[in-house]
């Protein structure tokens, strides 16, 4: 996801939410999800506007050891 602030939009933040293994999710489900995680990021960065949702598969890092 991608915040900008709303009084200067070149300045922005990419927001990657971390999503527990036993949730799995898909590709049509992450535009849904991805809403309400932008909400809640919002809500407590109230000076951000929300720019663009880009869902990717298989991103996910290795656990050390594992």
């Amino acid at each position: 996801m991608i915040f900008c602030l709303a009084s200067d939009p070149t300045q922005c933040r990419t927001v990657s939410p971390m999503v527990p293994d036993d949730e799995p999710l898909t590709m049509s489900s992450c535009p849904i999800a991805g809403q309400i995680e932008s909400a809640k990021w919002i809500n407590d960065h109230p000076k951000y506007e929300l720019q663009r949702i880009k869902c990717t598969v298989g991103k996910r890092f290795k656990q050390q050891g594992a």
